[in-house]
């Protein structure tokens, strides 16, 4: 069976990340046909879209005319993909595993929504991909042990990474579902400007009726810059301008979903 997968990459001023994003998403294709799309934040002029559209001329280049953010972004470009598979990603996202055998498990798994991939760094460490939702006191007590122990990486003792197993959501930097489930719950959110709207959507695909599962192997590799978790002293600010935007966003699920919001 032939199996189309659509990927969408979100580009912001990082054009350096796309051939080799490019170059490792083209050796995992095996058994499939894949469309990458880049849905460009950039607001690139004019000459600087042909010489790209020129350079990579097997890329379908969705070029926004604003940076509206990251569910903004994705969203163009879920827009104009044909495959029956959608799969979102980080632009420095390195896929290290071939793709189909994901592809068939959704196929395979009605109740499936949603996967999200085993996420290692470049020395093969494994990185904090699934997570519980997060009420208010487990947003509190997540920020203030990395605060506190300055550890980046915060995995979940109770959460087997190397098996598949349902898990609340999986992070943005890439997720794979099939067309039915976007037709169904629609795009990213896009009143959250960053951050957050990967959580939001996992929740709507849960209310949905499905589930969302984490597939350890489909491995990726991908370092988050988490910039959002970070302290600014020296400029005499508590909370980073990024963690700011996290904040803000989290209020706004909270104020769409309640403070004690369930999917059950």
């Amino acid at each position: 069976m032939t199996m189309k997968l659509s990927v969408i990459v979100i580009e912001y001023h990082s054009i350096e990340e796309i051939r080799p994003c490019k170059d490792a998403l083209q050796r995992c294709c095996d058994g499939i046909q894949c469309e990458l799309i880049v849905s460009s934040n950039s607001c690139y002029p004019e000459d600087q879209q042909k010489k790209l559209q020129a350079d990579f001329p097997d890329i379908h280049w969705q070029f926004n005319s604003k940076n509206g953010g990251f569910a903004y972004g994705m969203n163009r470009g879920l827009e104009v993909a044909s495959g029956d598979f959608l799969l979102i990603s980080n632009p420095d996202v390195r896929i290290q595993c071939q793709l189909r055998p994901a592809l068939e498990y959704i196929a395979s798994h009605p109740k499936v929504g949603a996967v999200g991939p085993r996420i290692i760094d470049e020395k093969g460490c494994i990185q904090d991909s699934c997570r519980n939702f997060m009420r208010p006191w487990d947003m509190l007590k997540r920020q203030l042990t990395r605060f506190f122990t300055s550890r980046d990486v915060l995995l979940d003792k109770q959460c087997d990474y190397a098996s598949i197993h349902p898990v609340d959501w999986v992070i943005g930097a890439f997720i794979l579902l099939e067309r039915e489930v976007y037709e169904k719950v629609g795009g990213l959110d896009e009143n959250y400007f960053l951050y957050v709207e990967d959580m939001d959507w996992n929740y709507r695909i849960h209310r949905a009726g499905y589930e969302v599962h984490y597939f350890p192997e489909l491995v990726i590799q991908y370092k988050g810059d988490r910039k959002s978790t970070r302290t600014i002293f020296h400029d005499k600010k508590l909370i980073s301008h990024y963690g700011w935007l996290h904040f803000k966003s989290y209020c706004r699920f909270l104020y769409k979903w309640g403070l004690f919001f369930t999917h059950e």
